[in-house]
């Protein structure tokens, strides 16, 4: 085998990344029921390694293991959105603020940005270009440890996303001017303004969330 070849996927890794697919589709106001039979036979793998994928994504929060039957996805509360929000706002102040001071951004981001304006009329492409967006500026900043917890909100973020663009209109066009501010305080080289323009970013993100009538029902 050449040395290039990326190795076989094993069968744990392969439910594993399929249970994480399905669970960023779902909408976050909304629960789920997998059973063992049924994620091993899409995944295309047994239920030995679907249950070991099953406790991964238990320990990061995303899931209930039902003992013999299967996983129960919850939806998310209101609590959770908050303090999902709130990790990001501690970890992306912080990681803007670095990354401008020290230069460490080329143009990057606005591929990013142009790609997003692209995926305008695919929600949930839309949102893998705006979480994309976000983690190369926290994996920018270097710090291993954070950007470890900023990657166990993904999911949470992802079917928040999706939620909330598909159901607030033109929230969408908003975004993409909201990432273009944050590229601009970047490439001013000012850590204040890059910090203000994400900090109003993710504040506009949870004022759309609230507003969605799910949201108040998620106490």
């Amino acid at each position: 085998m050449s040395i290039l070849q990326k190795p076989a996927r094993t069968a744990p890794e392969t439910a594993y990344r399929w249970l994480r697919r399905e669970i960023s589709a779902l909408p976050w106001d909304q629960e789920a029921f997998l059973t063992e039979n049924a994620i091993a036979e899409a995944s295309g793998v047994s239920r030995t390694p679907v249950r070991d994928a099953l406790l991964r994504l238990e320990a990061a929060g995303l899931l209930r293991r039902v003992p013999h039957k299967g996983a129960y996805v919850p939806a998310l509360s209101a609590q959770d959105i908050e303090s999902m929000m709130e990790v990001r706002q501690v970890i992306e102040d912080w990681a803007v603020r670095k990354v401008t001071s020290l230069d460490r951004l080329g143009g990057e981001l606005e591929l990013l940005l142009q790609q997003q304006q692209d995926s305008l009329a695919d929600p949930v492409a839309f949102i893998d270009c705006d979480i994309s967006f976000h983690k190369h500026i926290v994996h920018a900043a270097n710090n291993r440890a954070l950007e470890e917890v900023y990657d166990s909100q993904r999911i949470k973020q992802q079917r928040m996303g999706v939620t909330a663009v598909q159901d607030s209109r033109g929230r969408s066009d908003h975004v993409v001017d909201e990432h273009r501010a944050i590229v601009e305080a970047i490439r001013s080289k000012d850590p204040w303004a890059a910090a203000v323009a994400v900090r109003s970013h993710l504040d506009s993100t949870l004022t759309v969330l609230k507003a969605i009538p799910a949201y108040g029902n998620r106490g």
